[in-house]
């Protein structure tokens, strides 16, 4: 298991930042969707909030690996996007606890929706994919 870097957690952590999952079943078919609940809870941990989440959750409970990618487009001309991927094994479903409390409190503000659970995924290794920077491993093996 790896541990995230400040700057990656910041990055899953703004508000602003894009985030996009990848999964994969067994006869190794891709999924990629759009998960915006995606946060760092601490250097160790990223959860989401699961809402609509039907090949996603199967590949995940299957394989138990995925790859989050996490960045920030400025409105600045000039100012290059940052980013980061993540790949990680993911832990498994919780529908109670802190990290459920607090997603599930977020998501309820700002969508009106509640959530099914929460998602926990155990970072291995990650990467810094800026543009322009070529992508190299920020941290695990």
């Amino acid at each position: 298991m790896g541990k995230m870097t400040k700057e990656v957690m910041d990055t899953f952590n703004d508000e602003k930042a894009l985030k996009v999952m990848a999964t994969v079943n067994k006869e190794g078919v891709l999924n990629n969707v759009p998960i915006m609940s995606v946060i760092a809870v601490d250097n160790e941990t990223l959860a989401f909030a699961e809402l609509f989440l039907n090949k996603t959750k199967e590949n995940l409970l299957l394989t138990k690996k995925c790859c989050v990618v996490a960045f920030i487009v400025p409105q600045t001309a000039g100012v290059p996007p940052k980013g980061f991927q993540v790949k990680g094994t993911f832990e498994g479903f919780q529908t109670s606890g802190p990290i459920y409390d607090m997603l599930r409190e977020v998501i309820e503000k700002q969508t009106g929706r509640g959530i099914k659970s929460v998602g926990i995924i155990k970072p291995d290794e990650g990467y810094m994919v800026h543009p322009g920077y070529g992508a190299y491993q920020v941290f695990g093996s």
